[in-house]
């Protein structure tokens, strides 16, 4: 037996005993488009219909097409030896949950190495002993260490300015394919429209239309991680779950509408605020479902689209409104890094409340929200999710940073020695949540030397204010409401049935879910001088507001931090309306003015403009009524300051997590 031989035999014991077989590529579904899921070991993988290497000559041996899988490996080595290819498949499956030595056996590989590298004895052995049937090295790469080995090699151009990760790998007679691949994930949660992936060489997106046969749940593509290495950018492969009223280049804008995504033709350029997460080196992996055009819905209000499942606690938890479908994908999927929501009225807070994530409204006006389906231009804001405080505070200083309208980093010396808590509010329902609450602002306390202030919201506003159009709380209510009926029957519901009309003559006015149909009836009498005097009213209450109760400071920003629950107090609220009148539940409306004295609590920061941020401080039990045994759900604390004081609170946020108070919360029933 000669010395390669012998080495080689050496390697693949040592392979065979430290990696499991895989099976070989099995293609599942092939679309039109000629994009395709396929299977390799246990997972579920996807490869867009455009290829990102094509090369092209004649094989008339060959007489039919293999698909396999390829990996590519980079190395800044001069010599490439077994132990280097071996720490880098160990990195990378360390660093990537869709890469696999699985891509390896009966694959391709491509290896990217230095001009004048040497490929050694024991790196031949290892790639035969791997079971590679095609190497496909850099030019200028010394592979005559290689030997007759039985594996193919062949160099083909375009390989090597591909980045390290999974491929698929096609050879036929008239050349060959490599295609990105992506691990499928199953949308159990419902959270998604459909998934996206990016088109090569483009900035469009491309939408994936693959489906769980038996449940009908959308597969979503997720990119390895890999392909973002060697990427300098600040937030290069964060995954991004997008929600479906923000336009992506190429994929369709629908809007939680039916009838809208039927006439609006997919959109040919990708929202401003979505294009700088993109710039920043973010991927967009899907868009999630909305309540139709953002308005308030209950979730059994929602008929166009089914609302999807909160996974906390029994799994029949709301997630609030519009923003639901963001906030179930960040509490429920780990391959999910971010998910984008809108914030006009508590979209984001109260969601990310009732899933447990971070959470974040901005000041008001601090993104560009050029290509967003507009709700009320006077208090809609850009948000998002997050289950790590650190990337949290990460993508929200890069995000908003740059804000040129509006301010989000006002200077500050020192935090605020002012803790504003509104009695009018607290105590919490559940004692075991206000609890929780109290230890998190005793950490305030102690650690910042914060101090509580009592102050009862409504009874300040009532001797304060003399207008009875801000001080009625229902009054008030409906006023808000027409800043975003006004604005949304315009922008959206007058455009809609114009075109609904002219595609479909004499079908009469489009369809729509409950909400939104009401809203553009009510809005048909409006004018403009009846949202001109809702304007007025908002901006009188945000003037009161700015200057008895979250009063701006040269040295602390914000003169005091409000804290706030935009949670239900630690009591469950379910997806089905009866269970929330029995004992120990509670209803969570967002349709309907309340009818209490108090101001809703969300309204605040809305009508202020004020920037909000919530943080998850832990979760309390509740009997369900579902699973008939004790679960757990999120109760998070919402901190509140002046406009343009977002910079603060996340750097509160930011030495919060420091010091252990705020955590990274895990996906599934239990957020901890």
């Amino acid at each position: 037996m000669g010395s390669f031989t012998r080495l080689t035999a050496a390697i693949a014991a040592a392979v065979c005993a430290t990696t499991t077989a895989a099976a070989a590529i099995e293609v599942s579904t092939t679309a039109a488009s000629g994009a395709f899921a396929y299977t390799l070991g246990n997972a579920t993988y996807y490869s867009p219909a455009a290829a990102v290497v094509s090369g092209c000559f004649a094989d008339s041996k060959r007489g039919s097409t293999e698909l396999l899988p390829l990996t590519v490996l980079e190395t800044d080595q001069m010599t490439v030896t077994a132990d280097v290819l071996v720490n880098l498949t160990r990195t990378y499956a360390s660093l990537d949950d869709v890469w696999t030595p699985n891509f390896l056996s009966d694959g391709a590989l491509v290896l990217l190495t230095p001009p004048g590298a040497v490929l050694d004895a024991s790196a031949g052995a290892w790639i035969i002993a791997t079971g590679t049937r095609y190497l496909l090295p850099t030019t200028g790469l010394d592979i005559s260490s290689f030997g007759s080995s039985g594996v193919n090699v062949f160099f083909v151009p375009g390989s090597w300015d591909l980045k390290p990760g999974p491929y698929t790998f096609s050879i036929g007679p008239a050349g060959v394919t490599i295609r990105q691949t992506y691990a499928l994930h199953r949308d159990r949660l419902e959270a998604f429209v459909f998934g996206t992936t990016p088109v090569p060489g483009l900035s469009a997106y491309a939408q994936v239309d693959l489906v769980v046969s038996s449940y009908q749940d959308a597969w979503i593509p997720v990119p390895s991680r890999l392909y973002s290495l060697g990427d300098g950018r600040p937030l290069a492969g964060v995954r991004v779950a997008l929600k479906d009223i923000y336009d992506l280049e190429g994929v369709q804008t629908g809007g939680g509408s039916r009838s809208y995504a039927e006439v609006y033709a997919p959109p040919n350029k990708t929202a401003v605020s979505v294009q700088k997460l993109l710039d920043l080196g973010a991927v967009i992996v899907g868009k999630t479902k909305t309540s139709q055009f953002a308005h308030g819905a209950d979730p059994w209000q929602f008929l166009d689209i089914h609302y999807p499942w909160n996974p906390r606690g029994d799994g029949y938890l709301t997630a609030a409104s519009s923003s639901s479908g963001s906030a179930a994908a960040i509490a429920g999927y780990d391959w999910i890094d971010i998910a984008l929501g809108s914030d006009t009225r508590g979209s984001v807070r109260k969601p990310a409340a009732l899933v447990g994530s971070y959470g974040i409204r901005p000041t008001w006006g601090s993104m560009d929200l050029t290509g967003v389906i507009p709700l009320a231009t006077e208090m809609d804001t850009a948000g998002f999710f997050a289950r790590d405080p650190a990337l949290f505070t990460k993508v929200a200083g890069l995000w908003f940073h740059d804000s040129s309208s509006v301010p989000v980093n006002k200077t500050f010396t020192r935090f605020p020695s002012k803790i504003i808590y509104p009695v009018d509010y607290f105590p919490l329902r559940n004692p075991a949540a206000q609890t929780l609450f109290d230890s998190f602002l005793a950490t305030l306390e102690t650690e910042f030397g914060m101090l509580r202030t009592q102050i009862n919201l409504t009874t300040t506003l009532r001797s304060t204010v003399s207008d009875p159009a801000i001080t009625n709380s229902t009054t008030f209510q409906l006023s808000s409401n027409r800043l975003a009926e006004y604005v949304s029957y315009h922008q959206v519901g007058v455009p809609l049935a114009e075109k609904w009309t002219a595609a479909f003559p004499g079908a009469g006015y489009p369809p729509l879910d409950p909400n939104p149909r009401a809203a553009f009836n009510r809005s048909a009498s409006l004018t403009p001088s009846d949202y001109d005097a809702a304007v007025a009213l908002k901006n009188k209450f945000k003037d009161y507001f700015l200057s008895t109760v979250l009063r701006p400071n040269a040295e602390t920003c914000s003169e005091g931090i409000m804290v706030l629950d935009m949670g239900t107090g630690g009591l469950p609220s379910y997806r089905e309306q009866a269970l929330n009148a029995l004992p120990g539940a509670t209803a969570l409306s967002v349709t309907i003015p309340a009818g209490g004295p108090n101001m809703p609590s969300n309204y605040l920061a809305s009508t202020a403009g004020c920037p909000e941020v919530g943080i998850p401080v832990g979760q309390v039990s509740y009997r369900s009524e579902i699973s008939l045994q004790e679960e757990m759900i999120p109760v998070s604390v919402d901190l509140v300051a002046a406009p343009g004081c977002d910079g603060m609170l996340l750097e509160l946020t930011r030495r919060l997590a420091e010091l252990g108070v705020a955590k990274t919360v895990r996906t599934g029933r239990t957020a901890f």
